[in-house]
């Protein structure tokens, strides 16, 4: 294409980095507009799976190194210590876990060598389906195709009507990264990620590296001690006495945030697409809510390979929803599901999480994600770690 087509961008997180570098790489001139002063990842950490590894090694992202810690399990545990799963995941499914802030300069790092243009303080009121991207002070940027990638209050989402439902959950959760070692979780849990239920409380432990580990506190939005910032650690150490010691070492708390569901009645419109939490934001139950951003980013970019006309952009990106969009969904579907254990008493939840995650049908759904190829990925070797 010889940089004939141009790409304007609304967002520089994880799906619109994604898709900046994959439409640079193919030879679209493109410019990403942040509204914030710098280009920076809410949350504390992230999880990677399988299917995200391999979108960041076919955009050139350097984000694991040698030390990016790698569980081989996540292991549920009762409200009295008690394992209710333990299942190991297969060999073919890789998980990663770092900060988000790391995977973030990955991608920028990825998006600047491809020659994205990265205009930051500069904020994205409402758009066009002709490609075009209002900003305040009434200036407006057009383009051969423009990209939504503003996050669940998506200003580019609503303005092009989109919306069918933004709701908010009555879970939510705290999030920090603390000092320590995968050694902290015990001898028996070192290789795992581990996420543990008292009562409506989730703790989520998650090594990141031989330094730091990310805690996910999560609680509903009623529990208004679980919701304290600074946190209430004594009533957390109360709910998870095991872990008091990780506990302790929490001097830094985000504050409590729900999760958000999105749901869209189309990704685009003409010539302007949505991607990411902008299209189908979902509770973080499954680890997939950025793959699933960078998995549709780098799809879209996949399906507008070869055009020469730009009238065509409409029917690609019709093709692009049409592959990506159900595996989105399920992840949607599948992670709301989980988070509505948390609701059942402690006794009920421990049957429910045991046999249900002793099913092999129900194990593979909540792994059809991290099992699926992305599109533009096909022909790739997953690389060793």
């Amino acid at each position: 294409m010889s940089g004939k087509f141009k790409a304007i961008i609304a967002g520089g997180g994880f799906g619109g980095l994604t898709a900046a570098t994959a439409l640079a790489q193919r030879g679209w001139s493109v410019t990403i507009y942040e509204r914030q002063p710098e280009l920076r990842a809410a949350g504390a950490g992230i999880y990677i799976w399988e299917n995200g590894l391999r979108i960041l090694d076919a955009i050139g992202a350097k984000v694991v190194t040698p030390g990016s810690f790698r569980g081989l399990a996540m292991e549920q545990r009762g409200y009295d210590g008690c394992v209710l799963d333990a299942g190991d995941f297969p060999p073919s499914v890789r998980l990663i876990t770092v900060a988000r802030k790391d995977l973030l300069a990955g991608l920028r790092a990825a998006a600047q060598k491809a020659g994205v243009d990265i205009r930051t303080s500069t904020e994205v009121i409402s758009a066009g389906a002709d490609g075009d991207l209002h900003f305040t002070g009434a200036h407006i940027e057009k383009a051969d195709l423009a990209i939504g990638a503003d996050g669940v209050w998506s200003a580019v989402r609503r303005s092009l009507g989109l919306e069918l439902f933004h709701q908010q959950t009555d879970e939510g959760a705290l999030r920090t990264i603390i000092p320590g070692t995968p050694e902290d979780l015990g001898l028996d849990g070192q290789d795992k990620y581990i996420e543990c239920w008292s009562g409506e409380r989730r703790f989520l432990i998650t090594p990141l590296n031989d330094r730091e580990i990310y805690l996910a506190l999560t609680c509903q939005k009623t529990d208004l001690a679980a919701k304290k910032s600074p946190l209430d650690k004594e009533s957390w150490k109360a709910s998870f006495p095991r872990w008091a010691h990780l506990i302790d070492r929490t001097d830094q708390v985000l504050p409590w945030a729900p999760y958000s569901i999105v749901k869209v009645r189309s990704w685009s419109a003409g010539r302007t697409a949505i991607i990411g939490d902008a299209a189908h934001a979902q509770p973080p139950n499954l680890g997939q809510g950025g793959g699933m951003a960078m998995q549709s980013a780098l799809a879209l970019a996949v399906h507008l390979e070869g055009i020469t006309d730009r009238r065509d952009i409409p029917d690609r990106l019709a093709i692009w929803e049409e592959k990506e969009r159900p595996l989105a969904e399920h992840c949607q579907r599948w992670s709301r599901l989980y988070g509505e254990v948390s609701t059942l008493p402690d006794s009920m939840r421990a049957k429910v999480v045991t046999n249900a995650m002793a099913d092999d049908w129900i194990r593979g759904e909540f792994l059809r994600a991290a099992r699926s190829i992305p599109t533009g990925t096909e022909r790739m070797a997953p690389r060793r770690l």
